[in-house]
């Protein structure tokens, strides 16, 4: 298989995280608006949402939990709103959407905002942090500002960015790039009698999303039309890492520059980004074969050697002029 049949495998485009149900009729997908625009009406309307709705701190299915309730007007029973509450302090980080057209370097959607993305940390979790690369193992409940539920998974499912063609999901922009926040369990214990699983300390969250971070201008359903902000309260099972192209490299090993953006690394300049890419210098050796010593391929990374032997210079693999 050459590394442009490997490719368009690998392609992906934005794609939804959650399937349509047929009884809501018909996608729709209007003309779409300025991202700009859009951003603010959606940061409006979610701090709207946060500065009308308090918090009850919950547990569910033996796990820590969140209950949000409207504020009733003139606020009778002094409820303090997600907005101003101590106990669980609402936090924000700047992202930008890494939604994809394609999977090749310019691929990347003509979005410039920096979208502010509130979050509440319900239990952080004792495990480690995935990138946006890794194949995550999560469940989830999702609901809109009309706190109307609208999916939920109470079994774990796992996903990576990008889909990879072993049947793991894409998910949502603002969804994965929460993820990053959270940890996966401190352990994972099997019961041998019954075979069910206990993920112990695991990383647990919710996020509000705006639109341009979800389904921006399609309507998924009644409950998700166009230009829907969403919140999602999110489960972090486990991790593992991930090569994309099957070159022995983990895919969060091509991030050359690292910047966190595996889609602008391009050795050979081909437009594949290496992690992609089986031949990532264009000297047409598999990378897989090139980073071999003495026909075993390295187990870590720091082992893989330049032209000369040595693990101080360029790796064989970058340098298309070993051979």
């Amino acid at each position: 298989m050459n590394k442009f049949s490997l490719y368009f495998i690998l392609f992906i485009t934005s794609i939804a995280l959650f399937s349509c149900n047929p009884n809501d009729g018909p996608a729709s997908i209007p003309p779409p608006r300025p991202y700009a625009d859009q951003y603010k009406a959606d940061n409006d309307s979610i701090e709207k949402y946060l500065k009308t709705h308090s918090l009850i701190k919950v547990v569910v299915d033996g796990l820590p939990d969140v209950q949000f309730t409207k504020i009733p007007e003139n606020n009778p029973d002094n409820l303090i709103s997600i907005w101003d509450n101590t106990v669980m302090p609402l936090k924000f980080k700047i992202v930008q959407n890494d939604a994809r057209s394609s999977s090749l370097v310019g691929g990347r959607v003509n979005d410039t905002v920096n979208y502010k993305l509130y979050y509440l940390i319900l239990n952080e979790g004792g495990g480690q942090s995935p990138i946006t690369i890794d194949s995550t193992f999560t469940t989830y409940k999702g609901w809109n500002l009309k706190d109307q539920v609208f999916d939920s998974a109470n079994s774990p499912f796992w996903s990576t960015f990008p889909a990879l063609a072993s049947g793991e999901t894409n998910v949502i922009s603002g969804f994965r790039q929460f993820l990053p926040l959270l940890k996966t369990a401190e352990s994972v214990i099997i019961n041998p009698d019954t075979g069910a699983v206990d993920y112990s300390n695991m990383g647990i969250g919710v996020v509000f999303i705006p639109s341009g971070l979800g389904y921006y201008n399609a309507s998924i359903s009644a409950l998700i039309p166009s230009y829907s902000p969403l919140v999602f309260r999110i489960r972090l099972h486990t991790i593992r890492k991930r090569d994309h192209d099957g070159d022995a490299i983990f895919t969060r090993f091509e991030d050359l520059d690292n910047d966190g953006d595996l889609f602008n690394d391009d050795s050979d300049g081909d437009t594949v980004p290496n992690f992609l890419d089986i031949d990532d210098d264009g000297d047409q050796y598999i990378t897989k074969n090139e980073i071999r010593i003495n026909g075993a391929i390295p187990t870590d990374y720091n082992q893989i050697q330049d032209c000369s032997g040595s693990t101080t210079g360029t790796k064989k693999h970058l340098d298309k002029n070993c051979h």
